[in-house]
């Protein structure tokens, strides 16, 4: 991850990226200062508050694709049934933190709930990977990183779009021979909502889809471009049902030197599903990335050129192509199971900053921005009007 600079807003915190505090781990699966660089190191212990759906989906397979973990046991409020889990199931986040000392405790739970668990992790000497947004407010955000700060733990927060394969890449080609600088994003989303996906809290909260989806696009603009958008203009027009959730999502991030980003969300239609498609537009190049998983045979006429084209494509969770006219390359995929494998990813990272003692990606420091932002397109679209934002964070 590009570390986007050390903001007036992180000095104020003693947040400074080039003084990142030491961690003094208090647990067996990290080598404390002076131990022996040959000495076998235990797994890291992980308890797991939340056993919802991304818990099942998401973090257990994560966590079962690392070698050097240990899933020392769950709580969720609405007991699983008897042997759902193959680990030990509390009836209390206390008794569980309490009877397993864990070093990292993920929360997967609603958003409503990670402040309050995130402080008892941290006051029990605890690091946190929390799912996203990580709190609900910029003063619980900075309250956290203050505590956090306190106890020498980290709180990273589970973006973990930035760590999917074709994100990866299109990151990587920036500023390439073959792309060249980037000038523009645009990503749309057309989700076609039903029973099935609003069950549960995340379908009666009106804030359904910018901050439990948005914000990975917002986080994503972030990562692209390396830098805070100097505005945001949005607007989340809610025809028919006023009161409703915000289904519809229309974002223009102004950057710097005319550099935009163009985010539509649209969980209005009824047409076909399609979850995340990205376009990048740069000085030589331009790179197109589809999150979802293909299988295709297309032939037919190209418009530019006219010449005829063939294709067969097999990408079961993502694909990154890079294009220079009509022409274009494969330059990523992702698996099917795609958000575990890049949840994985960045728990990976976040296990090996935690030894080498370095910053960890995606800390609270750098996503409080992410949250940030997120929180600042509501602030528009209820405005009714743009809403500066990198004079915030200079």
């Amino acid at each position: 991850m590009d570390t986007i600079g050390n903001t007036k807003e992180q000095k104020q915190l003693g947040y400074a990226y080039n003084s990142a505090p030491k961690i003094t781990p208090h647990n067996r699966g990290v080598q404390q200062e002076g131990d022996s660089d040959t000495m076998t190191t235990l797994p890291t212990r992980i308890a797991i508050l939340g056993l919802g759906a991304a818990a099942r989906n998401i973090h257990l397979p994560a966590y079962r694709k690392l070698t050097d973990i240990e899933i020392v046991g769950g709580y969720d409020p609405v007991a699983p049934e008897k042997g759902q889990f193959d680990f030990p199931v509390f009836t209390s986040p206390d008794q569980l933190i309490d009877t397993t000392k864990p070093d990292i405790v993920a929360i997967a739970c609603p958003t409503p709930f990670h402040f309050e668990l995130t402080q008892m992790a941290l006051n029990r000497d605890c690091h946190v990977f929390c799912e996203k947004p990580f709190t609900t407010t910029i003063e619980e955000a900075k309250s956290l990183i203050e505590l956090a700060k306190s106890k020498q733990r980290w709180i990273v927060v589970n973006n973990e779009f930035r760590f999917m394969n074709i994100y990866e890449a299109a990151k990587e080609k920036i500023g390439s021979a073959e792309f060249g600088e980037l000038l523009f994003v645009n990503a749309q989303q057309m989700f076609h909502v039903n029973a099935h996906t609003e069950a549960g809290w995340r379908g009666d909260d009106p804030q359904r889809t910018c901050k439990e989806f948005g914000i990975h696009v917002l986080d994503l603009c972030r990562y692209f471009f390396g830098a805070e958008p100097i505005r945001i203009d949005a607007k989340m027009p809610k025809p028919g049902n006023p009161n409703g959730p915000d289904y519809l999502n229309i974002i223009r991030l102004d950057f710097a030197d005319g550099k935009t980003a163009q985010i539509t969300l649209d969980r209005l239609t009824k047409g076909r599903h399609r979850y995340l498609d990205m376009r990048l537009d740069g000085t030589h190049g331009a790179i197109e990335t589809e999150l979802g998983g293909n299988i295709t045979f297309s032939a037919g006429i190209r418009g530019g050129d006219r010449k005829p084209f063939v294709n067969f494509d097999v990408s079961m969770g993502g694909r990154a192509l890079l294009y220079q006219a009509e022409a274009s390359n494969k330059i990523a995929t992702d698996p099917l199971d795609i958000f575990a494998n890049a949840t994985a990813k960045l728990m990976a990272r976040f296990i090996s900053a935690l030894k080498s003692g370095g910053t960890p990606d995606c800390c609270a420091q750098d996503n409080i921005k992410t949250l940030a932002l997120m929180l600042a397109a509501y602030d528009s679209a209820h405005l009714g009007q743009p809403v500066e934002f990198a004079s915030q964070w200079l």
